[in-house]
């Protein structure tokens, strides 16, 4: 009964799944969450599928005085974003338990933020004040993933998972904006773009859950 609950190792043909969520953010609120699918070529390589989203709404307040008294205004970003990932996995012999690994995945995603603004901008109240702001992108990135599975039991593992180094390509569409004060709102249109950009140990990590087929 002991050797039949002992944790065991993926081998060649394994397939397996898996849920993630993120740790932490500097978000006031944040639903990070990704599903993974995994078929391992080999015991120690495996091909990975994914898919991501994440939504998050930070909202900063501001007082018309500065005690605190007066009329309140609000600042808010709201930002989604879904993603689609194929990458391998590289594992090593870590214990009979533990498989650490890195690898590499290229995602294909697509952001949407919203900024809105009630008698106050990013930087603080103003009073009568509205600002409207929204876009959206298209992103190309390449990244290496750091990690490990812990195998609690022989068919469900639990990890974790880092990102140290993403390599992004985005489409940027135009940028629409309005903003005023006493009803004398403004609108403008900026040009979008494309834009490369690097990020290193600059990612949240992970925790995943999961479990063998």
């Amino acid at each position: 009964m002991v050797s039949g609950i002992f944790a065991q190792k993926p081998e060649k043909g394994t397939v397996t799944s898996e849920l993630g969520l993120s740790l932490s953010s500097g978000y006031s609120s944040i639903n990070t969450f990704g599903i993974n699918g995994r078929y391992f070529v080999k015991s120690d390589l495996a091909l990975v599928l994914g898919i991501g989203a994440s939504y998050s709404n930070d909202v900063n307040n501001f007082a018309e005085n500065t005690d605190g008294t007066g009329d309140e205004g609000s600042f808010t970003t709201k930002n989604r974003y879904t993603e689609l990932a194929l990458g391998i996995q590289q594992h090593f012999a870590g214990t009979d338990r533990l498989s650490p690994f890195f690898g590499v995945d290229v995602a294909l995603g697509s952001e949407g933020i919203i900024q809105n603004g009630d008698n106050a901008n990013q930087s603080g109240y103003i009073k009568n004040y509205s600002y409207d702001k929204e876009y959206k992108t298209a992103q190309l990135g390449l990244r290496l993933n750091l990690g490990f599975d812990y195998w609690i039991t022989e068919g469900i593992y639990m990890g974790a998972t880092y990102r140290p180094l993403s390599l992004v390509l985005q489409k940027q569409d135009d940028i629409t904006t309005t903003a005023g004060s006493n009803g004398g709102s403004v609108k403008t249109v900026t040009p979008g773009g494309t834009f490369a950009s690097l990020s290193t140990f600059g990612e949240v990590g992970s925790i995943r859950v999961g479990w063998r087929f």
